[in-house]
């Protein structure tokens, strides 16, 4: 079995969870556990614990993702190989333990990230702040379980966002907006 340097990978997020879920899938597997940070058409960005760079999805994981009806997300662990000409790619998915998700227009699916334990979300309260968007955002928040807590601590200050939202923003400044009851 290959050794897992928990050290090197608890700053980008792994948790004693996951290292279990990589150490399994790495009986029947090789090749380095890696964070994705970011994702392309064609490529990812992962993360090792050291150094940010591209990889590409091997196309029987693409094909087993799009046949489940899923995707990789920023957030998902990968095991990828390097290969003899310096490529890295992307072979195995390690199964996520949350994702922040919401069904598109064809009732399918969309992720946003995975193995998601806190969101913070930051609206402008400007012209454009909509409290229909905030309640769409914090209820794709609370199909995380990982979220549950930090969303009952939230809606304890909700009361405090109701005033805001009531004010008529064009009109008052944001120090007259905290005097506001």
């Amino acid at each position: 079995m290959q050794e897992l340097d928990f050290d090197r990978l608890r700053p980008i997020g792994l948790s004693p969870a996951m290292a279990r879920a990589i150490a399994v899938v790495r009986e029947d597997a090789s090749g380095a556990p890696l964070r994705v940070t970011e994702v392309h058409r064609e490529t990812l960005r992962v993360h090792d614990g050291v150094a940010e760079f591209t990889a590409r999805v091997m196309p029987r994981l693409q094909r087993r993702l799009v046949d489940d009806g899923d995707a990789l997300a920023v957030g998902d662990w990968v095991l990828a190989e390097c290969d003899r000409h310096g490529d890295w790619w992307a072979h195995t998915r390690i199964a996520p333990q949350s994702q922040l998700a919401r069904r598109d227009m064809h009732g399918r699916p969309q992720v946003f990230a995975s193995n998601v334990d806190t969101a913070l979300l930051v609206m402008g309260v400007d012209a454009d702040f909509s409290p229909r968007r905030l309640e769409r955002v914090i209820e794709c928040a609370a199909q995380v379980p990982a979220l549950h807590p930090r969303l009952e601590a939230w809606t304890r200050v909700s009361p405090a966002m109701a005033r805001v939202t009531a004010v008529n923003l064009g009109n008052a400044s944001l120090s007259e907006i905290g005097t506001q009851s």
